[in-house]
């Protein structure tokens, strides 16, 4: 990820990156702003100060230090926030901002196709029997995290733990990962039979997913 600020638009409100060692660290003026938050009252979210850092901005009245904050101090307050539009921040950030910036190290709104686009590589691999156990097992293990995080995030945000803005991303920001996995994995095993008398018996979790992870497995 270079090592610039970048600046998109929620809603016509302009939220400003900067990239430190790799990492997205959101304006905290900005991110307030969004969510309707005071920003003298930003202390109250207890955000952690190894994930703060003040960087000169050029504005309007020259440059001035901005307080730019990182992911898990992002959450602090996206989770505090009372504002009707926070899920919608929330869900846009992880599902839409965050994955684009991992990917490209920017986010940028995606231009008018012109040309027609290049067609999707494609690759060819055999997998044994094993391989396709091996990965579908990773998979509901994987899903099965999201569901556990999901089920602890409450408790451990009641008791004001430092770890539920972490556990809160672990459990929400993977879920279009995890639906995206879930068709390669249908994919690989449809002419596979079910049974549940052998490994196989994880195809009934492949079979039954709730993309929207509301029917629980635990």
């Amino acid at each position: 990820m270079s090592n610039h600020i970048s600046t998109f638009n929620f809603k016509s409100q302009p939220i400003r990156i900067q990239s430190l060692n790799d990492e997205p660290y959101f304006c905290l003026t900005d991110v307030c702003s969004v969510l309707g938050v005071n920003r003298r009252s930003s202390e109250a979210f207890r955000l952690n100060e190894k994930g703060c850092s003040k960087i000169a901005v050029l504005t309007e009245g020259g440059m001035q230090e901005v307080v730019f904050i990182n992911e898990p101090n992002l959450y602090r307050i996206i989770f505090r926030s009372n504002k009707s539009q926070a899920i919608e921040f929330q869900n846009w950030v992880f599902e839409e901002v965050l994955p684009q910036i991992r990917k490209t190290g920017q986010y940028s709104v995606q231009p008018q196709q012109l040309a027609l686009p290049e067609p999707e590589k494609k690759y060819t691999f055999e997998f044994t029997e094993d391989d396709l156990l091996d990965l579908t097992w990773a998979w509901f293990a994987f899903i099965r995290g999201i569901h556990t995080f999901r089920a602890i995030y409450t408790p451990l945000n009641a008791l004001g733990s430092n770890y539920s803005a972490m556990v809160y991303g672990q459990g929400y920001e993977y879920a279009t990962t995890a639906r995206n996995a879930h068709k390669v994995i249908q994919r690989l095993t449809k002419d596979i039979a079910y049974d549940y008398t052998s490994n196989w018996r994880v195809l009934k979790h492949v079979r039954e997913f709730d993309p929207t992870f509301k029917k629980s497995i635990l």
